[in-house]
């Protein structure tokens, strides 16, 4: 168990430092820390960046051809963003192309309130994605405001929030500093160049360091822990105000009280992890220690203003993944080049007109399904080919056993009726990617499949049903059972371009669909 928990803190411990740069603390004239806030805090901007990732793989393994295939697709990918236009914190807009081996798929993306629009060369209409309006559409309407509110306010409070992390984390052994004319967006500028870079052999020193200085910095884990209250007591309170608790209200209002008891209890942990580091990290088990090495490397340049803003990056990432344990892949590298003007200037974020209708990611009618987004796709288009061809993703495999335990099948078990298997047709239809709506007044139930097209209407009682319009014999009628429409597996899943296989031995239905 210490071996898993040491796996997986680690690969969270080298994420965080590649965020956090990992060398917070002044180097020559530059402050590392102040660099970092102040690109956080920037209001509006303009910019463009190019990311690219690179697999390599491994020699010694023998890929399956399916994994062979995709590898093949995906060994370099790149995401160019010409043009990003930073208007507030949020309000927000970018343009740019996703490219893969067979093609690029250009793309613009808005952000405006914590919603955003996207727009894909290839989707009929724009995709829209809102910011949880689903999820709290039932919630009363004053706890509503607040979490509207709450993704407001945690944009604004992030540069309150990272001084803790600035402040006390330690610079790697690799950093220097020296001042450098560079051009960004065809201006020539006069700027400090900060060279990093950060090696797995150096990881748990850094992190060591890291608590060690939080541990010691009172009044700056106070400060973090009282922006976090002022940012979350508001919702928690408005959450709770029905609930008496003797326990939890006193802290909900009482700041300082709060913040005294969180500092209290977060101090004796961070002693407690102090404590146990070492011979924690001697219990370290292989996997761990492959992670702890100069395989696994950050290296950053960064050019900063006079105002501490960082107008130009380029960022390399590199990972090598312990011997066998990547299903046939070796290495990754990830390279980034970034730069950006216009800082704090008033900028106007691009729009997508939405007037011909949109997309719902997660509207009223549900989550939208791979099936139902690849529908929505023009066929001839490099998106529907990434998809649907590439991917796979309205690939189905359903199993369903036939006489499993009816208290474990929440409404999903199929049944033998003479020879003919019988299906739950809502759970098949929706499994599928595809709508159902049941008429009660006619008995009927409608299906449509948005990837095909097909029309399937099955009525219970009839041996018949119609598919596009035309009719068709059942081997079993329709039936209702505990208000479960079943109905016989071909007719649905065969209506729905689906293949239906049966195994004999374990008495399963297969339901397939490429």
């Amino acid at each position: 168990m210490r071996t898993k928990r040491w796996n997986t803190m680690l690969s969270l411990v080298l994420v965080g430092i590649l965020i956090l740069l990992a060398g917070c603390q002044s180097v020559g004239n530059v402050d590392v820390g102040k660099a970092m806030a102040g690109s956080l805090a920037v209001k509006s901007s303009e910019g463009k960046q190019t990311v690219t990732l690179e697999l390599t793989p491994d020699p010694a393994v023998t890929m399956s051809p399916e994994g062979k295939r995709v590898f093949d697709l995906f060994s370099k990918v790149k995401i160019d963003i010409t043009e990003m236009k930073m208007q507030d914190q949020l309000h927000g807009s970018m343009k740019g192309e996703f490219e893969y081996q067979k093609g690029r798929v250009p793309f613009e993306l808005v952000m405006s309130d914590m919603n955003y629009t996207l727009k894909i060369e290839g989707a009929k209409k724009p995709i829209m994605i809102r910011n949880s309006e689903t999820a709290a559409a039932e919630l009363p309407k004053e706890l509503q405001e607040q979490l509207q509110q709450l993704s407001k306010k945690a944009v604004e409070v992030v540069p309150s929030l990272t001084p803790l992390f600035t402040r006390n984390f330690p610079n790697p052994s690799k950093i220097t500093a020296a001042d450098v004319n560079e051009t960004v967006n065809g201006e020539a500028l006069t700027l400090q160049k900060v060279h990093a870079e950060i090696y797995g052999n150096e990881l748990l020193g850094l992190v060591k360091g890291f608590l060690t200085n939080v541990l010691a910095d009172d009044q700056g884990l106070k400060d973090f822990i009282g922006v976090l209250y002022d940012l979350y007591v508001p919702i928690l309170k408005e959450a709770t105000k029905e609930i008496e608790n003797d326990t939890i209200t006193p802290y909900l209002s009482n700041k300082a009280l709060a913040v005294e008891f969180i500092h209290t209890f977060l101090k004796t942990h961070l002693e407690q992890m102090l404590k146990d580091f070492d011979a924690s990290v001697n219990e370290m088990g292989p996997e761990a220690k492959a992670w702890l090495s100069d395989n696994q490397s950050l290296k950053m340049d960064l050019y900063v203003d006079k105002d501490y803003v960082t107008r130009k990056s380029n960022t390399e990432i590199g990972f090598t993944l312990p011997q066998g344990k990547g299903d046939g892949l070796k290495s990754v590298k990830i390279t980034s080049v970034y730069e950006v003007w216009n800082v704090n200037k008033p900028v106007q974020a691009a729009t997508i007109d939405t007037a011909g209708g949109v997309i719902e990611m997660n509207g009223a009618d549900g989550r939208l399904t791979a099936g139902k987004f690849v529908a929505s796709l023009d066929p001839n288009s490099q998106l529907y080919k990434l998809l649907k061809d590439d991917l796979g993703v309205t690939k189905k495999n359903i199993s369903m056993i036939v006489g499993e335990d009816k208290e474990m099948s929440f409404g999903t078990l199929p049944y033998n009726d003479n020879g003919t298997i019988m299906v739950p047709a809502r759970f098949v239809v929706e499994e599928l990617d595809a709508d159902v709506k049941w008429d009660a007044a006619t008995k009927q139930v409608k299906v449509t499949d948005p990837l095909n097209g097909t029309a399937l209407v099955l009525t219970i009682g009839s041996d018949e049903a119609t598919v596009n319009g035309k009719t068709v014999k059942l081997e079993k009628p329709a039936v209702l059972v505990e208000g479960v429409t079943y109905v016989p597996v071909r007719v649905v899943s065969e209506g729905l371009g689906a293949k239906v296989g049966w195994e004999q031995a374990t008495q399963t239905v297969k339901i397939t669909r490429d």
